[in-house]
């Protein structure tokens, strides 16, 4: 085969890949441009103070630091479910809580530096 066959026909394979990929994919665009757009205006902007509620399983209290230790279930819009620990700043919110049982959280400030501002026992896990 001539050189100059050889790159017609590669450059009509090249050509054929771009159609058949903007039929696959570039018709998909608008749509979603337009998912994009509101996800983005669903979320507040960044540095705005937010509360956040979870649910979870108080795994350690360190009144020392003021730290709670959850094992929490997804806090949508923040975070995925894990185990680590949250700020208390008041002392008062650990009364009448326990290792091993099952609270609900709020948690307010600016991600990701938030503190627990309620703390309330749900049951024992």
């Amino acid at each position: 085969m001539r050189l100059w066959k050889a790159v017609v026909v590669m450059n009509m394979a090249l050509l054929a890949g771009i159609l058949f990929g903007y039929l696959a994919w570039g018709r998909e665009v608008p749509r979603l441009e337009r998912e994009l757009a509101a996800v983005r205006q669903r979320q507040p902007a960044p540095g705005v103070e937010q509360v956040f509620q979870a649910q979870g399983v108080v795994r350690a209290i360190v009144r020392e630091i003021g730290v709670v230790v959850l094992t929490h279930d997804e806090i949508t819009g923040f975070m995925p479910a894990m185990t680590m620990g949250f700020r208390a700043p008041e002392p008062r919110l650990y009364d009448g809580i326990a290792v091993g049982d099952v609270v609900r959280v709020t948690l307010r400030g600016v991600p990701p530096a938030v503190v627990i501002t309620e703390l309330a026992k749900v049951g024992k896990s």
